[in-house]
């Protein structure tokens, strides 16, 4: 399907246009921390930066069910100007009250790039390919998170400080318009959806599918923490990056894997057994004693996140309220940001006063909670595909 120019385009442009998602953050750590010499100011601004993002995802949505996918255009180039207004805010001295005001303007106007590309891969991959396209933009999800901190890493390296996030101000932008400009999404016009203003919140399904993606991303959060928490209690901190990559490969290799086979389970099913599959990977990892045994895990813990992100992506795609469904996957986005600011403060409070397996254990039980929901009443997420 991907071999396709008008399915490849789209792909690799949104690709592209969310390396910003992916990296923002770290650069603006780097460039406030270094013009003010506070990791407090600068843990501010990058706070700021993403309560705005997820507090904005709904309307972004609304705007591209009104309006259609080119008005990506006008929030990337704002979320652009805003980047390299910071950029410009530290190099000058500006206070840092004032750098936490842009770096928030920075997340109100972050384009809602991955709510318009699922909304246009229906249209683009059909009935039969849809469980494959979903399972490459689940995968497309995980890169562009290590992509991006990688990526900056570089840049950071190489340029003064700011030159990491204007890089990303202007690839952004380029991605954004690459994107807008293919015909699919030129041909995604919205449905100008001009019935009660009714937030795509009203249908009760899409709380529990919130309620699906938040209990996963519990879990990037806490082994976000809990990874190398554990490596540096083996005097092994240096090693914590081996452990996040061995968990985003597993997730990479079992999206690969789900996007590869042909399902016979209905989504609600094939969401199910995904949650008892990614609980019991999470669980797992309360037994490793040593960095080996960890890493060998971590692998196993990763296989089934992108393929139950994908089926949650399958499950919106179906239960949105018509002429609502970019809105319906800006309140997933969303619901994935708070579950992994959870997970990391659950994590960090857990492992204070009980050790890592336990952190592991909580992640478990409450994926294991929201499981035994869809199990006792599949009728809360009625999917008929």
């Amino acid at each position: 399907m991907f071999a396709r120019p008008d399915v490849a385009r789209p792909v690799a442009a949104a690709f592209l246009a969310r390396l910003r998602d992916g990296g923002t953050p770290l650069a603006m750590v780097l460039l406030v921390q270094h013009g003010t010499g506070s990791f407090a100011v600068a843990g501010s601004a990058t706070g700021a930066f993403g309560l705005a993002a997820a507090l904005s995802r709904p309307l972004h949505g609304r705007l591209l069910d009104r309006l259609g996918q080119r008005v990506l255009v006008g929030t990337a180039a704002a979320n652009s100007a805003a980047m390299l207004a910071l950029v410009a805010a530290v190099r000058l001295g500006a206070p840092p009250p004032t750098m936490v005001g842009v770096a928030m303007v920075i997340g109100l106007m972050l384009p809602a790039q991955a709510a318009a590309l699922r909304s246009l891969l229906p249209d683009l991959a059909g009935e039969r390919l849809r469980p494959a396209a979903y399972a490459v933009e689940a995968n497309a999800q995980e890169l562009t998170a290590i992509c991006g901190p990688l990526i900056v890493g570089v840049l950071a390296a190489v340029l003064p400080p700011g030159g990491a996030l204007a890089v990303l101000a202007v690839v952004g932008f380029a991605g954004t318009v690459w994107y807008v400009t293919a015909p699919a999404a030129r041909a995604w016009q919205g449905t100008g959806f001009t019935g009660p203003r009714r937030s795509a919140l009203r249908a009760p399904a899409l709380w529990t599918l919130m309620l699906t993606v938040a209990s996963i991303s519990i879990i990037l959060g806490v082994v976000q923490v809990a990874l190398p928490a554990f490596a540096g209690d083996r005097d092994a901190t240096h090693l914590a990056g081996l452990l996040l990559s061995a968990f985003a490969v597993g997730s990479l290799l079992g999206g690969g894997a789900y996007g590869a086979g042909q399902w016979r389970w209905s989504t609600v099913h094939q969401l199910r057994v995904l949650l008892l599959v990614v609980a019991a990977g999470v669980a797992l990892l309360a037994v490793a004693d040593g960095m080996v045994l960890m890493t060998g895990l971590v692998l196993v813990a990763g296989l089934g996140m992108a393929p139950a992100f994908a089926v949650t992506f399958l499950a919106c795609d179906a239960i949105a309220t018509t002429g609502r469904t970019a809105e319906s996957f800006t309140w997933l986005g969303a619901a994935n940001t708070a579950g992994f600011g959870l997970g990391g403060a659950v994590a960090g409070f857990t492992i204070e006063w009980s050790g890592t397996s336990a952190a592991f254990v909580v992640a478990a039980t409450v994926v294991l909670m929201v499981a035994a929901l869809l199990w006792v009443r599949p009728t809360a997420l009625p999917v008929r595909s």
